[in-house]
């Protein structure tokens, strides 16, 4: 006996609502059907895939291996059928997109706006946060795909990646920071610091640009009081503390921090990384994903030549 799919869906359904009466309720067939399903699918693979515990259903470690398989085989089959529908010119269904921070205040809000006036019938779904997490959504198929910031230590070696054009990471402060006109990283040594993680590392280790930056000019490492996953919290920091940030530039010219930020003009500069479209090399994507992907690479890059950050007039998205 093989796999179906209407095994997994019923699988998935379980795990996701964590009771068979939920997911009964959720996939409107009878509680006895699903538990029929779900035993049949543990007898066939010979293993428990769920644990009754006093909050619910729980999964078993091979359970939680066989959801990761479940919704990258049932994410490609929904791909498949609005992939069918998009190419006979019905652009409808659903595009999942990572951004991180820089690339989505940099192109998103007037890129949405064009692609929602031509192709209104596709919900779009977007997820943020690290480059190390969009790269592996992208790997699971939870994500078509993602512009995010590339570094040399990222593993990309699966990936088709597209370079749009170099971030520029520059040091931090709130306005007003005693610190805000040094010119040299020595005058900053006793300055405390918020860090996030690196595109490329494993873990939650902070960024090793932010050390590299110090040691390369003979100084000690700096003092980082606190790292955190997400850039918003880091900012939100920096905003009102006097700690520092090894941040993109574009975060005091635009978006919600840019009146609270400047840039502290030290000569040293920390080394560049690339903002890119990450997509997986042996899958195309839909449609409706492809035509997003090539709107944000156009704008990006265009935006960028013309030298000219935040003015969208002009612009092409083609």
């Amino acid at each position: 006996m093989a796999l179906t799919l209407s095994q997994l869906r019923v699988f998935s359904a379980v795990a996701q609502h964590g009771s068979i009466r939920a997911a009964s309720r959720a996939l409107g067939i009878a509680q006895s059907g699903v538990t029929h399903q779900v035993q049949n699918l543990e007898m066939m693979l010979g293993a428990t895939l769920f644990t009754r515990t006093n909050r619910g259903i729980a999964l078993t470690a091979l359970g939680q291996r066989l959801l990761q398989r479940a919704a990258t085989i049932l994410g490609e089959c929904e791909r498949a059928e609005q992939e069918m529908q998009q190419l006979s010119g019905d652009y409808s269904g659903e595009v999942s997109f990572g951004m991180s921070t820089e690339p989505l205040i940099d192109a998103l809000a007037p890129v949405l706006a064009e692609y929602y006036a031509r192709f209104d019938k596709v919900a779009l779904r977007l997820r943020t946060g690290t480059s190390r997490m969009m790269i592996s959504r992208i790997r699971e198929g939870t994500l078509d795909f993602a512009v995010a910031l590339v570094s040399k230590q990222s593993d990309t070696s699966d990936l088709s990646v597209t370079t749009l054009y170099p971030s520029d990471p520059v040091i931090v402060c709130r306005r007003g920071h005693p610190k805000a006109s040094a010119t040299s990283l020595a005058e900053l040594a006793d300055c405390t610091w918020v860090a996030t993680p690196s595109p490329g590392q494993a873990g939650d280790a902070p960024s090793n640009r932010l050390a590299d930056l110090f040691i390369a000019r003979g100084l000690k490492p700096p003092k980082v009081i606190a790292t955190v996953e997400g850039l918003f919290e880091a900012l939100h920091l920096v905003t009102q503390t006097d700690c520092l940030s090894l941040e993109p530039a574009i975060l005091t010219q635009r978006g919600l921090f840019a009146h609270a930020l400047v840039t502290i003009p030290v000569r040293e500069r920390a080394t560049p990384q690339d903002v890119c479209l990450l997509q997986r090399a042996s899958m195309p994507l839909t449609p409706a994903a492809q035509q997003l992907a090539t709107m944000l690479v156009s704008y990006a890059r265009t935006l960028h030549a013309s030298g000219e950050p935040g003015t969208s007039e002009g612009l092409s998205f083609a």
